[in-house]
């Protein structure tokens, strides 16, 4: 076949309630564009341009699997969807509900396919985006923010606590603003803020906006964007930047919206943004992330750029790929061999596959077995997770033009059990999503189907159980832009689940027990009752400490039991929620019987900028605490003076500091002990 590849003008409104229409300004093969309408989902670069080659027959895929779907799907909603849905806890029970933005509507339901109570809600102009979850009130509890948009100018951000009630404040008439909005805490108070972008062409802005719907600040652009930011810290001083595209540009800002030195980064001549929103990564582990995104060129061919936070180039890159990247850049170690990987699909408007799916590292180096394909046109974020619990992460991908999902092992070779079949047309932008959504310990799979076009359209949302044994640490990227609030952080994972206890832990400290705990993430914790026993059986509330409420970070919290008499003492946390119900930790045992000199790891650890050291001095003694570099070198003197009997905390703050491994030691008597701590800025 003689590749021939034409750019067109297109007049579409994606979404609307024309969604996908064939309305068209055909400038060569006009015959043969209609046709191809009629067979496939169309959506335009930002610009309203189409990647276009001749079809030469049709795709049939063979050898089509599945899994068991749950009870009460498919579900089929009017309308049409991009970017896919989420998972998070809308009613307070143990299992998770999901949501989804779709044309005209926001739609809530539950994992046996009924309507969550509140929901669904109905919008005064069409949704382009997927929905955020995240606490932008303070209230402790999550809430639903989409954003909608209708011709040039209209649009609004609309947010609802989980109940559907609107949050004081919304919605918001914005103006035209593309793709998912971002909800990250910039101003520092604790509370997630939302990002979004507006366009007014022929330029465009970026928003910041408190959870009130008072605006932080407004930036100029200069064109128009189309992709949502990525927020996250790019230059090690534990304050986010705001990473968005124009059409012609990236911009990385301070949280105040300055612009930083360095950028904008502008494309090459014929190079432009497009859809495809920035990740931020750490690719060469000094510490301090970079920016990974995806461009398209007027020759058809697309492009994967690493810059650094100065928006300098980084080296062996670009990488090139066959034809345009629409989709965000998929983030995380591939292949096991320790060395960050990047992978995302091209796409092209054609009923034969001529796309593949491409994997590098980060020193431009393609992964054995990439890319894959031929395939139809891919749209959606790649999904990275160990799938099956081999050890090795997969990929799975949608299809522009079948109704399939296609899973890929590491070394590009097919997933056992896949492709997996969707109803309806094609999986076309429907990027999937994975939790444990009834705790049962398998794997579930949430994505959907694309039927019709224009008023006719309908989706048609699945909810798979794969039967893969479910571990949340084997998802690098489970959902569009790695978590709920859609940041573009790699590493940066919702967990969906209630609160997850990574650690818990009493030591000794003097006469005195010392408890520390780590969540990696909590939804509507009210907090946790320290109970403790003598006899590890008859347990009493000594304490209580108030939670986070919902938050996909991680926290840590602490609790000293004081002034205890020799003897051994068992501990054990009551995790409440706000509805009273709650859930037991494993026990921990202290024993008072044996009181020596101690040095116990810093808390937390990693840090950034700030930890904790704590030591312990049975008698009274000459105490030296300090801290060196991994090359000897000594850094600060912490304590250096005689202290009584006792334990002691003393707090070490390494804002000047950059990121890597230190030492500290405790010298006391004849007692001496070293201990590693981790800064990560």
């Amino acid at each position: 076949m003689v590749k021939k590849i034409f750019t067109l003008s297109v007049i579409l409104i994606v979404l609307s309630s024309a969604a996908f229409s064939q309305q068209a300004r055909i400038s060569t093969n006009q015959q043969e564009v209609k046709q191809l309408f009629k067979s496939l989902p169309v959506i335009p670069d930002v610009m309203g341009r189409i990647n276009y080659i001749p079809p030469a027959g049709v795709n049939n895929p063979a050898e089509v699997d599945s899994f068991p779907l749950f009870n009460g799907f498919p579900i089929q909603i009017a309308g049409a969807s991009l970017e896919g849905g989420i998972f998070c806890n809308m009613d307070n029970d143990p299992e998770l509900e999901f949501v989804y933005c779709i044309t005209y509507t926001v739609q809530a339901f539950n994992m046996d396919g009924t309507p969550v109570t509140g929901w669904p809600k109905t919008l005064a102009q069409p949704t382009q985006s997927a929905p955020a979850f995240g606490d932008i009130d303070g209230d402790g509890e999550g809430e639903i923010v989409v954003t909608s948009l209708l011709g040039t100018s209209q649009g609004n951000i609309y947010a609802w606590h989980k109940n559907g009630t609107l949050v004081t404040g919304f919605p918001v008439s914005h103006g035209y603003s593309t793709r998912t909005p971002v909800l990250a805490d910039i101003d520092g108070d604790g509370v997630l803020d939302i990002i979004i972008n507006k366009r007014i062409y022929p330029l465009g802005e970026e928003w910041a906006y408190k959870g009130d719907g008072t605006v932080l600040w407004t930036q100029s652009l200069n064109h128009v964007p189309a992709s949502s930011a990525a927020v996250g810290d790019i230059t090690g001083d534990g304050i986010p930047e705001i990473i968005c595209e124009s059409y012609l540009s990236l911009y990385a800002m301070d949280n105040t919206g300055n612009i930083l030195p360095g950028f904008p980064f502008n494309l090459p001549a014929g190079v432009t943004n497009s859809y495809s929103s920035p990740v931020l990564a750490d690719v060469d582990g000094d510490g301090i992330r970079e920016i990974i995104f995806g461009s398209q060129s007027s020759s058809g061919q697309g492009y994967v750029h690493i810059l650094k936070n100065d928006g300098s180039v980084y080296p062996g890159w670009p990488k090139i790929t066959g034809n345009w990247v629409y989709t965000p850049p998929a983030v995380g170690y591939i292949d096991g061999d320790n060395i960050l990987d990047i992978a995302v699909g091209d796409q092209v408007l054609s009923t034969t596959p001529v796309d593949y799916v491409y994997a590098w590292n980060v020193n431009g180096t393609a992964l054995t077995g990439f890319p894959i394909g031929p395939v139809n046109a891919i749209n959606s974020q790649i999904i990275l997770g160990d799938l099956d619990d081999n050890g090795t992460i997969d990929l799975i991908t949608d299809d522009n033009g079948a109704p399939l999902y296609h899973g890929y092992s590491s070394d590009g070779s097919l997933l056992p059990g896949w492709p997996i079949s969707v109803s309806g047309d094609n999986s076309f932008y429907q990027m999937p999503a994975l939790a444990d959504v009834d705790n049962s310990g398998s794997l579930d799979l949430l994505g959907a189907g694309n039927q019709g076009f224009g008023s006719s359209a309908f989706v048609l949302i699945h909810l798979w159980d794969t039967g893969y044994p479910f571990s949340a640490d084997n998802y690098i990227l489970p959902v569009f832009q790695y978590n709920e609030r859609h940041n573009g952080v790699y590493g940066d994972i919702a967990s969906a689940i209630p609160v997850e206890l990574v650690s818990f832990s009493g030591t000794v400290s003097g006469n005195n027990v010392v408890l520390n705990w780590n969540t990696s993430t909590e939804t509507n914790n009210r907090g946790f009752s320290i109970e403790k026993s003598t006899d590890n059986n008859n347990f009493v509330e000594i304490g209580f400490v108030k939670g986070n409420g919902t938050t996909t970070q991680m926290s840590a919290y602490t609790f000293t039991d004081r002034n205890l008499n020799s003897g051994k003492y068992y501990y054990r946390l009551k995790q409440v929620d706000f509805d009273g119900t709650f859930t037991y930790s494993n026990v921990v045992t202290a024993d008072m019987n044996n009181f020596t000199y101690r040095l116990t790891q810093n808390y937390p650890n990693p840090f950034n900028p700030a930890t904790s050291i704590s030591y312990d001095v049975p008698v009274k003694s000459f105490v030296r605490l300090e801290i060196f570099n991994t090359l000897g070198q000594k850094i600060q003197t912490l304590i250096s003076g005689e202290k009584e009997a006792g334990n002691y905390t003393v707090k070490f703050n390494a804002v000047n500091l950059p990121s890597g491994m230190y030492l500290y030691k405790l010298t006391a008597g004849n007692f001496s002990q070293t201990r590693k701590m981790l800064l990560l800025k």
